[in-house]
């Protein structure tokens, strides 16, 4: 008889996903296992806003949003989207996050700030940027990730606009190959809509830095937040970062 160990998590995280966001439920899914059970909501639709208006109205739905999930008793929070924080810079970052947990109720952090602590807690000081974002946010994504106190070696536009959900993983792969892995301590792929596991296991071993995403960072995250120790997906896809968690 199965054990049903799916549906007797150890840990309930909410996820807090961007409306047309169609990455974020399955990589998380895949890279924290069966013991950890994610409960997902999304934010409000709101086609008649453009880009940059629905992301720096984001912060605000990220509180407005924070009892979406009733009085399920979650381990942790996570606001599931990067481009917001970059405008923040990283104090506003973690006073955002500080607001997070105070109307949660418990841990709460950005996918952001989660790629942040997945470089210090690697001691990674050097980073090459990938982004699926247009100019202007890209330009904020580096600025942000600057500030935290990181040298950029390398930072690569994988378009001209907004293709974060539609790009394959061909795509990511080849990007990957232009970057300068003997510059930088680690490789970031910026952007929770863009699938990047398949690409981060086909090449892993053939990149010499620690090629991070913001779900793959997210999933560690989790993890190490509600105690677990990792799983045989995370290992796979970043040895480093399983290794700090077993």
């Amino acid at each position: 008889m199965s054990s049903f160990k799916e549906l007797r998590p150890s840990a309930r995280v909410g996820v807090l996903v961007p409306t047309s966001n169609p990455t974020v439920e399955p990589e998380l899914h895949y890279l924290v296992g069966d013991d950890i059970a994610l409960y997902a909501a999304r934010f409000p639709h709101t086609p008649e806003l453009d880009l940059q208006q629905r992301i720096e109205r984001y912060p605000d739905v990220f509180l407005a949003c924070a009892k979406a999930f009733g009085n399920i008793e979650l381990n942790a929070y996570l606001a599931a989207m990067t481009g917001a924080s970059y405008g923040l810079l990283r104090a506003g970052d973690d006073e955002l996050c500080e607001k997070l947990s105070a109307a949660t109720g418990t841990v709460s952090n950005t996918a952001c700030r989660a790629i942040r602590q997945s470089l210090e807690a690697l001691c990674a000081q050097k980073v090459a940027l990938i982004s699926p974002y247009p100019e202007w946010l890209t330009k904020r994504a580096a600025a942000y990730w600057e500030d935290c106190g990181f040298e950029l070696t390398q930072v690569i536009m994988m378009s001209e606009e907004f293709r974060a959900y539609e790009m394959e993983s061909a795509e990511v792969a080849a990007t990957l190959a232009k970057i300068d892995d003997n510059a930088c301590d680690a490789v970031v792929m910026t952007g929770t809509g863009m699938l990047t596991i398949p690409a981060i296991l086909e090449l892993r071993e053939t990149i010499n830095a620690t090629l991070l995403s913001s779900n793959l960072c997210a999933a560690w995250w989790i993890m190490r937040t509600v105690g677990s120790k990792g799983s045989e997906a995370l290992a796979g896809a970043c040895p480093a970062l399983y290794e700090g968690l077993s």
